[in-house]
């Protein structure tokens, strides 16, 4: 599966989940703050489409942060934007590296 099919899955879960827990939440307080004991039980219905605004919000919060990621992989800088140090060409060659201490010495004799 792709990243990008495996954050969509992802995100729906959780704006589902969190359109669910927001309806729960601002139901139970209007319940608790408004509605009284002996009166009819308000509609839900105000209630589901604030539950659903919020988490179609949050999916489109984290779907928006994922693409703006996305494009910033893929504008990777050029290789002739690199520093000079991570450049392969910038290496030393192989042979001016001492391999043992006794040619160490040597090499540092000559300078």
């Amino acid at each position: 599966m792709e990243e990008r099919e495996q954050r969509l899955i992802e995100y729906t879960v959780e704006s589902i989940l969190i359109a669910w827990l927001s309806y729960l939440f601002f139901y139970q307080n209007y319940l608790l703050y408004n509605w009284h004991r002996g009166l009819p039980l308000p509609s839900r219905l105000p209630f589901v489409f604030i539950g659903l605004l919020i988490g179609t919000l949050f999916f489109w919060y984290e779907w928006r942060k994922f693409e703006k990621e996305l494009e910033r992989k893929s504008h990777a800088p050029l290789k002739s934007l690199l520093p000079v140090a991570l450049k392969e060409d910038a290496a030393p060659p192989e042979d001016s590296i001492p391999e043992s201490p006794d040619e160490n010495e040597t090499f540092t004799q000559e300078l």
